[in-house]
């Protein structure tokens, strides 16, 4: 058996119709790390639904299915196919997604020196306009900083513009399930961070993130519950960050009172000068404000 270098992990949810585009992105990115073996575990979370796995005919790249029992949620079933893969570095990437073909290569070298890569990437929306995630080279930057990630939220759109070193993947993360599906990710590279696993950025672009207008994020008021329930966990496991976690208590009180209670963004800003500060620094508008 060859020794595999690369584990792609996608998890599959009523997914068929997403198969036959991703194989195309995953094997023009295959084929531009050629001497390296990449994995492709598919994760089949509706067993219901037989998934039609694609076949592929590059050389270095392998693909298998495996099926859920029963149907898990995305933490759960990323948490299978890690469990399963062979792989020394990790790449979890969404049904709906889509990777570029130089995206396997950037994250390679990025993890020559670092435990976790991360690149940068476009939103998709619904319009099949492209957004930028990260506008600068400065915001990038901030997701090696465990602070944003209390006083602005999780910064990193998706899994998919993240490669890790499988070894470094927390075990706290992989046996504390969230009961509540959107927040896993947050608390993944929360925890990471917290056990100074070293993060490495690049502002190329190796993703693009689908908005769907179905995905988990949409739902706002289940999002955030997703999000304290992940709080909690991090904050019972790891003690060192009790400020941090306070701020972020506060945090999310105060997006869901502009987003689900329509009370006055400003206001709830004004009130939370601390967190106001971060979020005009990540954003870039605090060198203009205080010259």
């Amino acid at each position: 058996m060859n020794k595999t270098d690369i584990s792609i992990i996608t998890p599959v949810y009523k997914g068929n119709k997403y198969l036959p585009n991703l194989v195309k992105y995953i094997e023009e990115a295959a084929k531009n790390v050629g001497k390296y073996q990449v994995e492709w575990l598919l994760v089949n979370d509706f067993p219901e639904e037989k998934v039609d796995k694609p076949e592929s005919h590059i050389k270095n790249l392998e693909i298998q299915l495996i099926n859920n029992e029963r149907n898990l949620g995305i933490q759960q079933t990323r948490i299978n196919g890690i469990k399963q893969c062979t792989g020394t570095y990790i790449l979890l990437l969404d049904q709906d997604d889509k990777i570029s073909q130089d995206s396997l290569k950037i994250h390679l070298k990025n993890l020559i020196s670092a435990d976790v890569s991360v690149t940068n990437g476009y939103v998709e929306n619904e319009d099949k306009t492209l957004r930028r995630i990260f506008s600068t080279k400065s915001q990038i930057k901030c997701t090696t900083n465990i602070n944003y990630y209390f006083y602005i939220g999780d910064i990193i759109v998706s899994p998919g513009m993240v490669m890790m070193k499988k070894d470094a993947i927390p075990s706290m993360w992989l046996e504390k399930t969230l009961a509540i599906n959107g927040a896993d990710d947050w608390l993944l590279w929360t925890l990471l961070l917290a056990q100074n696993r070293k993060f490495k950025t690049s502002f190329d672009i190796t993703y693009v993130h689908t908005d769907t207008g179905a995905n988990t994020s949409k739902n706002k008021s289940k999002m955030w519950e997703s999000t304290e329930e992940a709080l909690g966990i991090f904050r019972t496991n790891i003690h060192a960050y009790d400020k941090l976690c306070r701020v972020f208590e506060r945090r999310i009180k105060l997006i869901k009172g502009f987003q689900l209670e329509n009370k006055n963004k400003l206001s709830l800003y004004l009130q939370n000068v601390d967190i106001a500060w971060y979020v005009l620094n990540y954003k870039g508008i605090k060198k203009y404000l205080f010259k």
